[in-house]
């Protein structure tokens, strides 16, 4: 499919193959040894906005919509176990025995960037990511004994501007051009390999 092809067409998203968790704050030798998560049920993503009006003698005469960088995302899915404790900060309490995890007042959720490779009905790829994203939301599961099918865990996250006042990238792979970005985006995504660099 041609890259004029690819404007002329509605892209839905349809299918979201992979996630990436990054964590800034730790080396590339320290992040989670599985950051991708390749077992999705669904992806549901809300980006805020702030509206402003303008009246008039008391009537409404101009509204504006801008972004804020924003937002949420609600993730079900079934992901590692290193990631979820990474995530969750199941590994905040540093005096417990090896091998054992704790949820509690020492577990303070990391800022991650998250990354996702999305695909529309028709195969055509686009990259997705959120480069500073926290979990809102506690461990949460539900075990139903007997049940035909393993239940997927749900996870809330908040996600912030960055310091380009981003909160969210996408592109076409297609219309991704800068070879970097293309091969990077998902394990590696960076706000700065994204923006053009002045003389």
């Amino acid at each position: 499919m041609t890259a004029k092809a690819i404007t002329e067409t509605v892209f839905s998203e349809y299918e979201v193959r992979r996630l990436h968790m990054i964590f800034p704050a730790l080396s590339e030798t320290e992040q989670p040894e599985v950051g991708t998560i390749k077992c999705i049920g669904s992806m549901e993503e809300a980006s805020e906005v702030l509206k402003v009006s303008k009246k008039c003698r008391g009537v409404v005469a101009k509204t504006r919509t801008r972004g804020t960088g924003s937002g949420t995302i609600k993730l079900t899915l079934h992901m590692p176990w290193a990631l979820y404790v990474r995530a969750l900060a199941l590994d905040g309490d540093k005096n417990l025995i090896d091998g054992v995890k704790a949820y509690g007042r020492n577990s303070l959720h990391p800022e991650f960037c998250l990354t996702a490779d999305v695909f529309d009905e028709d195969d055509v790829e686009k990259f997705k990511a959120w480069p500073r994203c926290s979990v809102t939301s506690g461990p949460a599961r539900k075990v139903e004994n007997g049940a035909e099918e393993v239940a997927e865990i749900e996870l809330e996250l908040s996600f912030m501007p960055d310091d380009y006042d981003n909160g969210m990238y996408e592109a076409m792979a297609l219309d991704l051009k800068d070879d970097t970005a293309k091969t990077s985006w998902l394990k590696a995504f960076d706000p700065s390999m994204v923006h053009v660099t002045e003389a």
